[in-house]
C-alpha cells in the first residue's frame, strides 16, 4: 500500500497562496478545503508561549514580518509526510498531532501539538511526518528567511524557540522510553500526566484537575505502541483506583501524585517545569 504522502502528492500540489509579497505553494492549507485564508485578524502573530518576555517593540517587529494565517477544521492536514518544507508554522490555537504512516498503512503518532509548538524548523527540505488537526486550529505561517531574520532582530525570540525545541526533544526522549521500556499502564499514565501538565500552560486550562482531551482511544494507542483494548484496560484500572477518569473527551485527574506514581516518575523533578510554579487542584 502506498504511503499517505505518495497518495497525496499529485492531487494536493496544485494551488498557491500569497505570502509576504511572493508566491508560496501551500497545497494542504485552508484554500484546499474551502476555508478562507484572507482577512483573518489575530491579536498577535505568536502563540503566548513564544511571546512571553517580548517587549512591545519586539512585537512590532514580529508583526512587521507579515506572517499569514491559516485555519483548519478538525481532521484536516496542514502538510503531509514527504512534502517540501519551505515554511515554519506556529500553532496559535487548538490541538493537533504529528504522525508517520508506514507503507502498509500503520500509523505512529509522534507527538501531540498544543498551542506554542513550532513546525518546520528542521532544515532537511522534506517533511518527515504529517500534521493533522484534532480540533479547529489556527496557525501563523512565516517563510524560513523572514523568521530567521526576525530571530536576528529579536534575540529573545530566538531563545524562546530554543527553549521550545529543547522541551520537544525532552518529550521525544520520554516517548522513546515509554514505547521501549514502560508497561502499558505506565505509558498511559505518563501520557495523561504529560498532556495535563502541558495544557496547564494554556490560558483556557482550568485549575481544577479537569480538562477536555480531544483524543480517541486509537490516538492514545498509536502514540504508545499499544492496542485500543490495552489502553481501555489501563484507563479502567486507573478509574477503579480513583487516579483518573476519561469519559468521552473529559479527563478528570483525581489524584495527581498517584498518577505520577503510576507513570513511574517523580512529579516534582520531572514535571515541575510544566506548570509554571502553579499547583493543579484535583477534580472532586
Amino acid at each position: 500500500m502506498p504511503s499517505l504522502a505518495s497518495m497525496s502528492q499529485d492531487t494536493m500540489h496544485s494551488q498557491n497562496a500569497a505570502l509576504s509579497g511572493g508566491r508560496l505553494k501551500q497545497p494542504h492549507l485552508a484554500s484546499d478545503h474551502g476555508i478562507a485564508t484572507s482577512g483573518i485578524q489575530l491579536p498577535q502573530a505568536l502563540p503566548s508561549l513564544l511571546a512571553r518576555g517580548l517587549t512591545p517593540q519586539d512585537m512590532l517587529r514580529v508583526n512587521a514580518a507579515r506572517p499569514t494565517f491559516v485555519t483548519l477544521e478538525p481532521g484536516q492536514s496542514l502538510y503531509y509526510q514527504g512534502d517540501d518544507c519551505n515554511n515554519i508554522y506556529l500553532l496559535l490555537d487548538g490541538w493537533a498531532f504529528r504522525h508517520q504512516i508506514l507503507e502498509d498503512g500503520r500509523r505512529q503518532i509522534l507527538d501531540f501539538a498544543l498551542p506554542g509548538v513550532v513546525f518546520g524548523l528542521p532544515g532537511t527540505g522534506i517533511m518527515t511526518h504529517s500534521l493533522e488537526t484534532l480540533t479547529g486550529c489556527t496557525f501563523s505561517v512565516f517563510t524560513r528567511e523572514r523568521l530567521f531574520d526576525l530571530m536576528r532582530d529579536v534575540p529573545a525570540l530566538g531563545f524562546r524557540l530554543l527553549e521550545i525545541m529543547a522541551a520537544a526533544e525532552a518529550r521525544a526522549f520520554e516517548h522513546l522510553t515509554s514505547v521501549g521500556r514502560r508497561t502499558a499502564k505506565e505509558r498511559v499514565a505518563h501520557l495523561l500526566l504529560e498532556l495535563v501538565t502541558r495544557a496547564s500552560q494554556t490560558p483556557a486550562m482550568p485549575r481544577d484537575g479537569s480538562m477536555t482531551l480531544p483524543l480517541m482511544l486509537p490516538h492514545i494507542a498509536d502514540a504508545l505502541g499499544l492496542t485500543s483494548e490495552t489502553v481501555c484496560r489501563a484507563l479502567s484500572s486507573m478509574r477503579k483506583d480513583k487516579i483518573a477518569t476519561l469519559r468521552g473527551q473529559k479527563l478528570d485527574i483525581l489524584d495527581l501524585k498517584r498518577l505520577a506514581h503510576a507513570a513511574g516518575v517523580d512529579l516534582m523533578a520531572d514535571f515541575r517545569h510544566g506548570t509554571n510554579g502553579e499547583t493543579l487542584r484535583l477534580a472532586s
